[in-house]
């Protein structure tokens, strides 16, 4: 049965069941074993299939369901590694995503499974189906089912090495408890919150951890550049025993895979199903962007040059990478008044969260409600859903978790383990959890969230209604699943939200007044002032970017740790200390982005041009939301993003809106 993307909104919703999270380690390997015998059976069926009897039926659509049923089944067991309070159970999960990743790289290598694809009668389908059809069988060429028997099996043998390595530098991320001792002078600058939340050492001294609601409020606000300075290289040294070899194997293995394939580089390898299509197209934009950045970089350097040779009266002193997060913090404080942690008493958790909901039932149509009786992996977690609105059609489920643990995923992401796709009896919906670690409560007092983090849950949630609005057929298809290099764009554009006027007072709250939002005057000055660091920090991206280009164009035989220290010198423009070693840490080179690291600039291109429709028609216009609903999230990857961005600006897309929102041109 054809059914029109249109037409599938129609369709009765599937609920999808919650997360189990009640595992000992022997009952998660056993179901991870179970996930693989179910889909082993089900990929049997389409191999058993007699020559010349194959359907897209009965081979592209089996074939994405089987895997789609053990992805969702792996992926529930594997998030555990990420949430999990017991350290057995996360270590049981670890070991079933990597068992899970090689099981996928055996599957993709199947000759015979390529070859029922190959043999199936594909004539009379209609965008939809045609469409399952390209990717499949290209993901079925990239992972080598074009090569001779030897060189398949090498290429086996390589990524199935690399998803034991990908999973044992996260999880040794994850576990990771290094941290530095402070004296109470040394933490001069930090609020009194911040420090009475501290645990003291038997030496008497503040116990600062690697955890990111410590080391940013650090880095931020430590006047005394000493401890700066430690927790910096505490912080970019995690892990580097252990995940530098790790990840000088990943490339090595990386660059042999990609020229079994006729590749020149890794990066030429993951491009070219991208929108970037060549790793020379993306050198050329980093180039690009990186000149364009230059006068603003040496414009911010200075200014803050000249703040720290004025304190430390030291007409020799020079700029550290322990130094800018605070000497652009006291810019900000000297040229536009803003106190990033006087900031954060205008923004209780609770409210932020609920204004937020507001701003994206508004423009979508769409109603959140908690469910309070679900029961979650952590104190603290809640389970929402989301519903059309009015008729109240269930759309999708998720969970946000926000303050750190230990043995937690110490980034932000949004995860996705309920797939959303239709079935026989309905669409089912998706079910996704949004993992933070923002500043926890302390003294019985409600978490507040500094404007980055408010910025930050803005961003992350944008991926999780990216994956709860979609209504493509096939989950291959559906929600996040797009060129990566487009990934991160329609999360990216609803950053912009939060600087806007009218929605600062949908998520603030005056401390002494708590039925007002924060001062007009106040929200003035945050929105005058988003840009003053762009310099800085898009010259950093430019700089993570071409790094990991640098380390997937360059051969096998790469020194990460030596190329990071020569590129932060030559683009970033700070001495370089030996004790850092940033790339042990760097997440994102084996957490799915290697060699597409760039994709979050190329994205904020077309994010700023896609805002800019909304600029002219209404931040909050649910007609403007919904052409974004419709044309953007719900059709995921049944088009190619170029065509999608075309339909809803109306002409073709261009970076005019991305120089001036973030203020390199002005």
């Amino acid at each position: 049965m054809i059914i029109s993307i249109v037409g599938l909104a129609a369709l009765a919703a599937v609920d999808v069941p919650d997360l189990k999270h009640e595992w000992t380690p022997a009952e998660l390997a056993q179901a991870c074993e179970a996930a693989e015998k179910t889909c082993d059976a089900a990929l049997e069926q389409i191999a058993k299939v007699p020559a010349g009897k194959h359907t897209f039926k009965n081979s592209f659509e089996a074939y994405e369901q089987a895997i789609t049923d053990y992805g969702d089944a792996t992926g529930r067991l594997g998030f555990m590694k990420e949430v999990h309070p017991d350290a057995e159970v996360r270590k049981a999960a670890a070991a079933c995503e990597a068992r899970a990743g090689k099981y996928f790289v055996q599957v993709s290598a199947r000759k015979d499974l390529y070859q029922a694809m190959k043999d199936a009668d594909v004539r009379k389908l209609d965008a939809v189906d045609r469409r399952l059809v390209e990717i499949t069988l290209r993901d079925f060429r990239r992972n080598g089912l074009e090569l001779p028997d030897e060189d398949r099996q090498k290429l086996i043998e390589i990524r199935s090495r690399l998803a034991e390595l990908g999973t044992q530098f996260s999880s040794n991320l994850d576990e990771n408890t290094d941290t530095i001792e402070a004296t109470a002078a040394e933490l001069k600058g930090l609020p009194e919150e911040f420090i009475a939340r501290l645990k003291k050492a038997p030496s008497g001294k503040y116990i600062v951890t690697t955890k990111y609601p410590d080391y940013y409020p650090m880095m931020d606000n430590a006047a005394d550049e000493g401890v700066r300075k430690r927790l910096y290289l505490a912080f970019n040294g995690r892990e580097a025993k252990r995940n530098l070899p790790i990840l000088k194997e990943a490339i090595a293995l990386r660059d042999r895979a990609a020229r079994l394939l006729g590749f020149a580089s890794h990066a030429d390898f993951v491009t070219d199903n991208r929108m970037a299509k060549s790793a020379q197209a993306v050198g050329d934009f980093l180039a690009r962007l990186r000149g364009e950045l230059v006068p603003r970089l040496e414009d911010e350097n200075q200014k803050m040059l000249a703040l720290k040779v004025t304190a430390t009266r030291d007409p020799r002193a020079v700029m550290q990478d322990w130094d800018w997060r605070y000497w652009q913090n006291q810019i900000k404080k000297r040229d536009y008044a803003i106190d990033d942690e006087e900031v954060r008493r205008y923004f209780p958790a609770d409210k932020v969260l609920a204004g937020m909901f507001q701003v994206y039932s508004t423009l979508f149509n769409v109603t959140f409600k908690e469910l309070p009786q679900s029961k979650a992996w952590a104190d603290g977690v809640k389970l929402y859903e989301i519903r059309e609105a009015p008729r109240g059609r269930l759309l999708a489920k998720f969970y946000i978790d926000l303050f750190p643990r230990d043995g937690k995923y110490g980034h932000a992401a949004s995860f996705t383990f309920g797939a959303a796709r239709q079935l026989p009896r309905g669409y089912q919906v998706p079910l996704s959890a949004l993992v933070v670690n923002f500043n926890p409560p302390a003294n019985g007092k409600a978490a507040h969230l500094s404007l980055n983090e408010v910025e930050t849950l803005f961003h992350e949630f944008g991926h999780i209604m990216h994956g709860s609005l979609t209504t493509a057929r096939y989950n291959s298809l559906a929600g996040t699943n797009v060129a990566v290099d487009f990934l991160e764009a329609p999360s990216q554009m609803l950053e912009n939200w939060v600087f806007r006027p009218e929605i600062l007072k949908l998520i603030s709250e005056d401390p002494n007044d708590a039925k007002q939002p924060m001062p007009e005057e106040l929200a003035r000055r945050l929105v005058a002032a988003r840009t003053y660091d762009a310099g800085v920090k898009f010259t950093r991206q430019v700089f993570l970017a071409s790094l990991d280009q640098w380390l997937h164009t360059h051969g096998a035989d790469v020194d990460p740790d030596a190329v990071e220290h020569r590129l932060r010198g030559e683009i970033v423009r700070y001495p370089v200390d030996p004790g850092e070693h940033f790339v042990a840490t760097f997440g994102h080179l084996m957490g799915g982005y290697d060699a597409g690291y760039y994709g979050y600039l190329w994205s904020e291109v077309f994010s700023a041009d896609m805002f800019s429709r909304f600029e002219k028609e209404g931040v909050l216009n649910p007609k403007t939301g919904r052409a974004y609903r419709d044309i953007i999230l719900a059709k995921g990857r049944v088009e190619e993003p170029g065509a999608l961005l075309k339909q809803f600006l109306g002409r073709e897309p261009n970076d005019e809106a991305f120089l001036r929102l973030t203020g390199i041109k002005r």
